[in-house]
């Protein structure tokens, strides 16, 4: 039966970072508004709208998702509601302990930016990020046995930077994405040199027709996933997009069917659960192309 609805969807709860990545995309939001936050009121009436719908995965993100001061209720509200998948996109750089402690009691799992397993270069990367103080948060968040990844937006043509993610990736037993920069000269050819890499380290692979290559690898024994993202942007595959179904949510209700396109339309949750569904329906079924 062909869907009706996305399959998928990201919650931009913010655009605010702490972060100053020069690769950043911010989710495709704009970077002008930077008091941009979506209230828990909103949020939770959306989640009711939608918690019947055959959706796989809401994906908190941002900006930060972790400076909107309602994202602990927000992911406890979908655990508590809804039969969804959850990931959260953080730098996990604010996170406290506190949060930390009540996230464990859901089944949330956290997607971190970490472009590099290197202090000085993470640091240059991420404009005020400090290195040290992330691997101690991933340690105390592995503690409480919360399911952890590590996202890292490949920005350029030195590929043993690429290895030592890797390597680091195994060591410490975490999947690792890796998502060459959409925009960026070449980007698109970043994989002719990952591959080789990764098929050093290989167990198996599997396309997974979403524009996405999972690789099982191993090293002194250990093991992990790691997931390169071809992007269908690079050859504008509207099938493997469609295979994805991701919607992104703005923090003002605005929707945006991807990443480099403009907002559409605008929910207004106040005409009630038939008119949202109907707009992100009909979204939906526009979705033809790239």
């Amino acid at each position: 039966m062909e869907r009706t609805i996305w399959n998928k969807l990201r919650i931009l709860v913010t655009n605010k970072c702490n972060y100053r990545c020069p690769f950043c995309h911010n989710e495709g939001q704009s970077k002008e508004n930077e008091r941009d936050i979506m209230s828990f009121e909103k949020f939770k009436i959306l989640i009711d709208y939608l918690k019947e719908q055959e959706i796989s995965e809401l994906h908190f993100s941002g900006g930060e998702p972790f400076m909107n001061k309602n994202i602990i209720k927000m992911i406890e509200y979908v655990n508590n509601n809804t039969p969804w998948g959850i990931g959260c996109a953080t730098n996990l750089s604010i996170i406290s302990k506190g949060q930390i402690e009540r996230i464990a009691k859901t089944r949330v799992k956290f997607n971190i930016q970490f472009p590099y397993a290197d202090e000085t270069m993470f640091q240059k990367s991420t404009g005020n990020g400090k290195y040290q103080h992330i691997l101690c948060q991933i340690k105390l968040v592995q503690s409480y046995g919360i399911k952890i990844g590590l996202n890292a937006v490949v920005q350029q043509n030195n590929m043993e930077h690429i290895r030592k993610l890797i390597l680091f990736a195994i060591e410490n037993d975490l999947t690792l994405k890796l998502l060459p920069q959409i925009g960026l000269i070449g980007s698109e050819q970043f994989k002719k040199q990952i591959y080789p890499i990764l098929s050093e380290y290989e167990i198996k692979h599997q396309d997974k027709k979403t524009g996405a290559i999972r690789w099982t690898v191993q090293s002194q024994g250990k093991s992990t996933t790691v997931l390169y993202i071809d992007s269908p942007c690079f050859n504008k595959n509207i099938q493997e997009c469609r295979a994805f179904g991701e919607l992104r949510i703005h923090p003002d209700m605005s929707l945006q069917t991807c990443i480099i396109k403009d907002k559409l339309h605008k929910l207004n949750l106040e005409l009630g659960k038939e008119h949202t569904l109907f707009v992100m329906k009909e979204l939906w079924k526009d979705f033809k192309t790239c």
